[in-house]
């Protein structure tokens, strides 16, 4: 009876087909992954390390290898593309794009009987024309889902797209596997760098180029009227050809200033000069010659629209200029900016480093009164605006500062302008600061919230900080984690420690100082946050959030002159300690 039953189960295991097993397997693996992947997609702090992408594209790719003959081998392959394609979405690194355009055009030419053949080539598609602005390799892809997937359910948007993308049809039949070729310089006279404005949209337009120098970090500005889609490109040194290494930004649909067609020489050690042209109609490229490199980043900031260039060098050059140059910009009388780089001392220090050692010294200190002009910044229930007190504030803590220190104090604004968040920082680097202190007034939708807190430079590490920064910078909370992106990069030439000391020393005096004349004075502590008006910094820097502006109580509080003082004494105070504590200034 036994000898039957053992036959029994033999005969049964023997009529299961072995890819049964490996199918069920396959399809447990691939659940694992995808739940993974969920899970990323539900947390935007998550979303802002690359290690946690490359963990679920890790987990796909694993699923696609052991399970290559399965259907969830398919699957895989898709979603690996798909996880590469979001990580662009947060990285805006072009690698990150092309990876996943060549992830989803393996996926089609592995699985092509897939339902997933078709979304994968009209994903690749899309990255190329709108993540790489390659049309016509977007235009073989798309021509290359209808010809070979007619039954696909994105055959008609794929046919839309080779419609759209008439212009860009190759003039032969597609190749396989077609390599992404730099686009070739373009020389200034050539038609195509003279093509008309009328190739670009009317209303949008590159209309100013700006730029500070520093050592051994420039920062570039690029104004565009309306926001538009740009890349960023970087070419080696061709030592044959006696070419500089490049950088270029080509943005689409816009048109170029005329008074931005003569080449704009730098020559402070890290661009030689700007220059700009047009590669193909409707595009405007920016090219900037460089004598060193050590890293770079490109990022958009909002109202205004405007794409900002930092560019660190290797080794700390010598300048041979260091006045901010603007170029097609309103007349003097208009511009905030200008007015306030009139202010500059007339005969600044210089901002080359020394070939001796110094004494460290504390010489010049900038301080930034938040928002300001067209900018209120947050609102009191009475109706006190943020940028008038910051305003006051900074006037104080400057007067403060000159009596117990007697270093020269800079503002970034004396009077009710508007000046864009980068263009705080780069007035620090520009007059060569030592210490940026930026004033606010916290704000939060409940009236009951009170306090103080010091902020530098880092990743958030809470929701609150991270809320705090998305309304410092007018940005969403999303907008604040790709700028935290942008930290990841920056981290290793940001001065985290020393910001972190100088906030801790601020917010342990302001709390102290004003404790001693008001009641109901909460300690937030120090927080670490994504701040714009941070981001570049190349001295210690940090942004103090004096009261809340939203609670009544602190409201009526920072319309004082009492309190004013109070806090600028406390600020100032600090900063003298730590001054002395760094050897900064002499102890007395």
């Amino acid at each position: 009876m036994m000898n039957r039953f053992v036959i029994l189960l033999l005969v049964l295991f023997a009529l299961v087909p072995p890819v049964t097993v490996c199918a069920e397997s396959a399809d447990q693996a691939y659940r694992k992954a995808r739940e993974s992947y969920y899970a990323l997609q539900n947390s935007a702090r998550k979303q802002m390390y690359r290690e946690q992408w490359q963990k679920v594209f890790d987990r796909f790719q694993a699923v696609y290898e052991r399970f290559p003959d399965t259907r969830r081998g398919g699957d895989a392959l898709y979603m690996c593309g798909k996880t590469m394609a979001g990580l662009y979405n947060i990285s805006r690194i072009e690698p990150d794009a092309e990876r996943a355009v060549a992830l989803f055009e393996d996926m089609a030419r592995v699985y092509p009987a897939s339902n997933l053949a078709d979304d994968a080539l009209l994903q690749a598609g899309e990255l190329l024309e709108e993540a790489l602005h390659d049309k016509t390799r977007a235009y073989r892809v798309y021509q290359r889902l209808v010809e070979i997937l007619p039954r696909g359910d994105m055959h008609g948007k794929a046919k839309q797209r080779l419609q759209a993308l008439a212009q860009y049809a190759p003039p032969s039949p597609p190749v396989a596997e077609t390599p992404v070729i730099a686009e070739p310089e373009v020389a200034k006279g050539s038609d195509l760098a003279t093509a008309t404005e009328s190739a670009a949209r009317d209303d949008s337009l590159l209309s100013a180029i700006r730029f500070w120098s520093n050592p051994g970090y420039t920062r570039v500005v690029l104004d565009v009227t309306n926001e538009a889609h740009f890349s960023t490109h970087y070419l080696a040194a061709d030592s044959n050809r006696q070419n500089p290494a490049r950088l270029y930004i080509d943005i689409e649909g816009v048109g170029l200033d005329a008074a931005l067609q003569e080449i704009t020489r730098v020559d402070d050690g890290l661009l030689q000069q700007i220059r700009t042209g047009r590669p193909r109609p409707n595009t405007v490229r920016v090219v900037f010659d460089l004598e060193s490199l050590g890293d770079y980043k490109v990022f958009p900031l909002n109202d205004p629209w405007r794409i900002v260039i930092d560019i660190a060098g290797d080794q700390a050059p010598v300048l041979k200029r260091d006045e901010v140059q603007i170029t097609a910009l309103p007349k003097t009388d208009q511009d905030a900016i200008a007015r306030v780089l009139n202010q500059t001392p007339e005969a600044p220090p210089l901002l080359h480093l020394p070939k001796t050692p110094v004494v460290p010294a504390l010489r010049r200190i900038v301080i930034d009164a938040g928002h300001g002009g067209k900018d209120p910044g947050a609102v009191g229930p009475s109706g006190v605006l943020e940028k008038d007190v910051t305003l006051k504030l900074a006037k104080a803590l400057a007067s403060e500062l000159t009596r117990v220190i007697g270093c020269e104090v800079i503002l970034t604004r004396s009077d009710d302008v508007y000046l864009p968040l980068e263009e705080r920082t780069a007035i620090a680097n520009k007059v060569g600061a030592d210490l940026f202190v930026s004033l606010h007034a916290n704000a939060n939708r409940s009236r009951k919230a009170y306090g103080i807190e010091t902020y530098y430079l880092n990743f958030s590490k809470n929701d609150k900080a991270a809320a705090v920064a998305a309304r410092e910078n007018g940005t969403t909370l999303q907008q604040v984690s790709d700028l935290e992106l942008i930290l990841f990069d920056l981290m290793a030439n940001a001065k985290i420690n020393e910001s972190s000391r100088l906030a801790a020393a601020i917010q342990k005096s302001l709390v102290e100082g004003i404790s001693r004349k008001y009641s109901n004075v909460r300690n937030l502590g120090v927080r670490q946050g994504p701040f714009y008006v941070l981001l570049g910094a190349t001295m210690p820097s940090v942004l103090v959030e004096t009261a809340f502006i939203s609670h009544p109580r602190e409201e009526k509080r920072l319309t004082s002159s009492a309190y004013q003082k109070s806090a600028a004494r406390a600020i100032a105070s600090a900063i003298k300690e730590y001054a002395i504590s760094n050897n900064m200034i002499a102890s007395r």
